[in-house]
Order: C-alpha cells, then structure tokens, then sequence
C-alpha cells in the first residue's frame, strides 16, 4: 500500500469513502480527482490515480 492510498482516516480511525473529490491551487478548483474522503470530518487524501490526473492537468496548464 502507497503513502496516497490511505483507507482510515488518521484523524477518525474511520473507513474513508473512495469518492471524487476537488482539488483546488490558489483558491482555483482544477477539477475533481480520485480520493479517499472521511465522512466525519472531510479530510481528503488522493489516491495515486488522482495525483495522476492532477500532474497531467498542472502540465497541461504549464504549456
């Protein structure tokens, strides 16, 4: 298991739901991503596909 594929919230100790979850960078959404999100208390953690998908839209926007 990767460091990004966190299934219980750390903060919690509850299972996390794999859902799509936004990602935003200087107050902007990019989109919504794979992740791991807490029904509690919202903590979002992206899975290793949704890092994927935000390298490839950062450099996109880069060029």
């Amino acid at each position: 298991m990767s460091i990004n594929n966190i299934t219980v919230c750390p903060h919690c100790n509850l299972d996390m739901e794999l859902k799509t979850a936004p990602y935003e960078q200087n107050n902007v959404t990019l989109g919504e991503f794979e992740a791991y999100v807490c029904p509690n208390c919202g903590r979002v953690f992206y899975t290793d596909k949704g890092y994927e998908g935000i390298n490839k839209f950062s450099m996109k926007k880069k060029n």
